[in-house]
């Protein structure tokens, strides 16, 4: 049999990131991606009205029968009726073979036909699993499948506790700023629906969810179309009951004609006049949506549904409640988006958005108008208004003079000439964006600092007290700006690369107008010297983030140290705190990890004890961090725990709630255990994307975590899209040739590698060759990296000798600048050895085999997964050789190792397993093969897709094991599912000669099939060809059957006394 090897092992994404550094996996997992499990809500049973279930061809209704507990549907078991949808029942239900909870969408069964094609009903279910899944973001609700059990047709999406967001908005009063911030959310998945080309028809708030974790959710696809699909005229012609074709379901038209589909108190006026709707349309239902949970009453009413719908029609908008808080930039904002015809709405539901998020100035322009109306009653009070109004409105000008010297001209042009100098290609792309990021921060903090001050000095909204705690956290912002545009005034290559990310991780300003959790933070100091030495210390700060972020880790961690030695002499605990934690923090960023805890605990026991929650938060999620990766698991445990607590009595659900979720999902991927892994990854770059914007650095780290444990779920084609999507908001956010874009996209290329698509490999490759030769220097990791991205493809093609080269220039980078004991090195060397026995050059691989056992062998257990590598390399050369025996202790050695270092239970404990297995077989001991691959098989249901290639090998290893146990016809069904698996993976074509030969002789061995048996051992044959040396065992047996088949002999008992090959 041939070995799963730990070529095809390789993970997506190379390296899985910590809270703020990327540092690599440290094993070969597979490539493939994620079970989803992030959006699907528990609907609820309360307030979530939808039409009837279904109805019969003849017209009359049909009652959908509910279904009981316990009832299974293909792979799922039926839970509990969770409510009805617009398109059916939808249940809470088991996943037994991924061991999970679902929640099923059922299709009436009056929508089904007894065909084989698809009814309008079944297919607008299919058309909604095809739109949401060209979705994938944090406030969309996400699929799983659609499945059909014998006539049931269902749909498999995610399951997460909630409730709709109407009952959300019911549960409790709600303030105006929770009600739109909700909204936010919700706007931001109906958008991305929009940027994917798809119009959802039918927004309304029961077609939203709010999970138990705070996350919107938009959901009920089933309406959604392309933006520019045709528009469903009306007629009067009667209903088409004929079968719909299954090949296009977004394009099609599957709404009948002089149909309206929609909810009517939602629906935009195209929509009820039959004229095609579009983005425009959804941005009106989610206007009207909005207004309702503002004011609690829709903007059109009527006392039956024909005036109301003659009053959308004429735009008779009823006026908010004379008592409503709601301010009225936001009524403003909601008219337009309700206007009648389209073209006079925003343009975009993101341009809508925009101004939501916003609280513009035209808030405190009104004000102030008001004010001069009061004044300006009798023509005597304008000068005493003028000469009031001018002497207040200096108090509050000062802020455009405090960025002087900031962000000014002469900073702008210092900075951009710094940039230019560096000579990078994507240096001007660059400097515009962040030229740009800087102008909008810049603006909106004098419009903060402006009106934190009018708030006081002018409207008399706050007290001074409160105004005192604004300013200074916007003090604290500018420390932060200052500081980091003076790097940029001396930006290298290296800030050049990280500015954009650097410029992202400025703190947001609104955290400056969350007047409650600035007062729950410390006090500063009393003693006006201490407070101003504290403010120095805060400013050295600012500067050790700056050169952080900016990818300057020396001179930021020679500052963090000095800082961290003075801050004990002021006598102010909370700035100690900081100090070193921020010691801790640079240390961990540039890999300096010895002496990191002690930092860590001291920073979180003083942040303790000066009540300073936020740093003692802070520590408690890198400590936990720190021991996820390196362990103990009981020091891991104890810190998880400790910062879950200090998160939830801080009550923060932002940034340190994300690096939670990525440390915990560390830990699990160091288990093994990537389906709580993703989960964690994935709840991680939710909020970061909420939290700190789609292009922040973390943002972009966390979405290529969650790739990198989706990449061992084998869900190819979740890992297509999740890759794409990746690449795509790098592309828009950083430029198209920036650095970032190198790894995603090889990683992107390697997908396609896997899936067969090797002119499309072939094309993300040449842009990541043209990147990585404009912005690097010829003996940079970033070209050792495109070397061994280069090999694989070229290996994949059958030319292994330019793979070899490519192999071997990695190894020779990797050398020079990480040493030849690292990591990458010696990886890069195990693929040289590879390349070697491709070309069936035996003894050179021995020998790269061998060095690299001998480099490992110091310590196998911080290098085991290149250790266990360079033994398997041994052990296959040993099974080519026809030295089982050996082959089987090598493997036997492998086991041994993994299991100690990674745990029996490990995935990749289970794939040697698979080895020791098949050595079994070629040394004739079946049953104790079949043995191993049963314990294989329990494991691989609860953590592999069960279409994924290495389900396959292990039902033809298995399959195998029963042939020759004399169990030919029980191999056969494995054998025939192994069969239709391979034969969907097309770059893997070794599998699918491994199968093959494996069918053919299973069949040969039942007497079944002769004309197959040797259509099947002739394509195995082909294959195993190419490598006739490598494969001279597989061709001997394939030969043999060859040899005997003779189609016009017939008697199978006759054929089965030989031995089989």
């Amino acid at each position: 049999m041939t070995s799963f090897d730990d070529k095809e092992r390789r993970t997506l994404v190379n390296d899985v990131v910590n809270d703020e550094r990327r540092t690599l996996v440290p094993e070969e997992p597979r490539r493939t991606v994620v079970t989803d499990d992030r959006r699907t809500v528990n609907i609820g049973t309360g307030n979530a009205p939808g039409p009837a279930a279904g109805a019969r061809p003849d017209g009359a209704p049909t009652e959908a029968p509910t279904l009981g507990r316990g009832t299974p549907l293909d792979r799922y078991v039926v839970l509990d009726p969770l409510g009805e949808g617009g398109m059916g029942m939808v249940y809470a239900a088991y996943d037994s073979v991924l061991d999970r909870k679902v929640a099923l969408k059922l299709l009436p069964p009056g929508e089904l036909d007894g065909g084989p094609e698809m009814s309008s009903g079944r297919a607008r279910l299919l058309r909604e699993a095809q739109a949401m899944a060209r979705l994938s973001h944090p406030n969309v609700v996400a699929i799983y499948d659609v499945h059909q059990h014998d006539s049931q047709v269902f749909m498999a999406m995610e399951l997460v506790e909630g409730q709709t967001l109407l009952q959300w908005e019911r549960e409790k009063p709600r303030t105006w700023r929770e009600l739109l911030t909700a909204y936010l959310a919700a706007g931001r998945g109906l958008a991305a629906a929009h940027a994917a080309g798809l119009v959802h028809r039918d927004f309304k708030p029961t077609n939203v969810l709010v999970g138990k974790d705070g996350r919107v959710r938009v959901t009920d696809f089933g309406l959604a179309r392309p933006h520019n699909a045709p528009a469903e005229q009306a007629s009067e012609a009667p209903p088409d009951t004929s079968p719909v074709k299954g090949h296009s379901l977004l394009e099609l038209n599957l709404t009948q004609r002089g149909a309206v589909l929609g909810t009517p108190a939602y629906m935009a006026p195209e929509q009820f006049r039959g004229a095609t709707a579009d983005a425009r349309s959804d941005q009106f239902s989610f206007a009207v949506s909005l207004w309702e949970a503002l004011y609690g009453v829709r903007p059109f009413e009527g006392t039956s549904p024909s005036e109301r719908r003659e009053n959308v029609l004429a735009g008779r908008i009823n006026p908010p409640p004379a008592y409503s808080k709601v301010p009225p930039w936001v009524n403003r904002a909601l008219l337009r988006a309700l206007n009648t015809a389209p073209e006079a709405r925003y343009p975009s539901l993101d341009a809508l958005l925009a101004v939501l998020e916003r609280d513009p100035a035209r808030v405190r322009r009104r004000a102030l108008a008001i004010a001069a109306l009061g004044l300006l009653v009798t023509g005597s009070a304008a000068l005493v208004w003028t000469t009031w109004h001018q002497r207040q409105a200096q108090l509050c000008t000062g802020g455009a003079a405090k960025l002087v010297g900031i962000w000014d001209v002469p900073r702008k042009a210092a900075i951009e000439k710094a940039f230019f100098a560096t000579g990078r290609d994507y240096a001007r792309d660059t400097w515009v964006r962040v030229r740009e990021a800087l102008d909008l921060y810049t603006r909106e903090w004098q419009e903060m600092h402006q009106d934190t001050c009018v708030a006081t000095r002018i409207r008399g909204e706050q007290s001074e007290a409160v105004m005192s705690l604004r300013m200074a956290c916007l003090e604290g912002r500018r420390q932060e700006l200052a500081a980091l545009t003076e790097v940029f005034t001396t930006a290298d290559e290296t800030v050049v690369e990280k500015a954009i990310f650097a410029t992202s991780s400025l703190r947001r300003l609104w955290g400056c107008a969350d007047v409650e959790a600035l007062m729950s933070e410390v006090k500063p100091p009393e003693d006006t010297h201490t407070r101003a030495a504290v403010e120095t210390v805060r400013a050295q700060l600012a500067r050790v983030k700056a050169l952080t972020t900016a990818g300057k880790f020396k001179e930021a961690l020679e500052l963090a140290t000095e800082v961290a030695k003075k801050a004990p002499t002021l006598g102010y605990s909370p700035v100690h705190a900081e100090a070193l934690f921020t010691q801790a923090w640079v240390q961990i960023i540039s890999g300096e990890n010895q002496g990191v805890p002690p930092l860590l605990t001291e920073s979180l026991w003083l942040a303790h004890a000066s009540r300073h929650d936020v740093i003692a938060a802070a520590a408690a999620v890198r400590l936990m961090g720190y021991y996820a990766q390196r362990g103990p698991d009981e020091e891991n445990s104890r810190w998880q725990a400790f910062a879950l607590a200090s998160l939830d009595r801080l009550g923060e659900n932002g940034e340190l709630r994300a690096i939670y979720h990525n440390n915990r999902g560390l830990a699990f991927y160091q288990k093994g255990n990537f389906a709580e892994s993703y989960e964690s990854f994935d709840k991680a770059f939710a909020l970061a994307e909420q939290t700190l914007g789609p292009a922040h650095s973390t943002t972009l780290r966390y979405a290529t975590n969650s790739l990198a444990a989706l990449g061992n779920l084998d869900r190819m084609d979740e890992s297509l899209r999740a890759l794409e999507t990746l690449v795509s908001v790098g592309e828009r956010n950083l430029g198209p040739l920036h650095p970032f874009l190198v790894q995603p996209m090889m990683n992107l290329s390697s997908t396609y590698v896997m899936q067969g698509r090797l002119a499309d490999a072939r094309r993300i490759l040449d842009r990541v060759r043209e990147i990585v030769k404009r912005a690097f220097r010829a003996n940079s990791e970033e070209w050792a990296h495109y070397h061994l991205s280069a090999g694989e493809l070229d290996s994949e093609q059958g030319r292994d000798a330019e793979a070899l080269e490519h192999y071997q220039e990695a190894a020779s980078l990797y050398g020079t600048l990480t040493g030849p004991e690292s990591t990458d090195a010696l990886q890069s060397l195990v693929r040289v050895a590879e390349a070697q026995m491709a070309l069936e050059r035996l003894g050179q691989a021995q020998q790269t085999f061998q060095r690299v056992l001998e480099l490992t062998k110091k310590d196998p257990q911080q290098q085991e997964h290149i250790y266990t590598q360079a033994l398997n390399g041994l052990a296959a050369l040993s099974t080519v050789r026809g030295q089982h025996d050996k082959a089987l202790k090598l493997h036997q050695q492998v086991l041994e190792l993994r299991e100690r270092f990674l745990g029996a239970d490990h995935f990749n404990t289970s794939l040697i397993r698979m080895e020791v297995a098949n050595s079994l077989l070629e040394m004739g001991q079946p049953a104790r093969a079949l043995a191993l691959f049963e314990q294989v098989r329990v494991l691989f249901e609860k953590t592999t897709d069960l279409e994924s290639p290495v389900w396959a090998l292990l039902l033809a290893g298995k399959g195998e094991a029963l042939r020759k146990l004399d169990r030919a016809g029980e191999a056969l069904p494995q054998l025939e599912r192994a069969l239709q698996i391979v034969e969907k993976h097309k770059g893997r074509p070794e599998y699918l000669a491994l199968v093959q030969s494996a069918l053919a002789r299973a069949l040969w061995n039942t007497g079944q099939q002769p004309e197959r048996v040797q259509k099947l051992a002739t394509a195995a044959r082909t294959t195993y060809a190419r490598t006739p040396i490598l494969r001279a065992n597989e061709l001997a047996q394939l030969d043999a059957v060859l040899k005997r088949y003779e189609p016009k002999t017939p008697p199978p008992e006759v054929m089965a006394q030989p031995t089989a090959p």
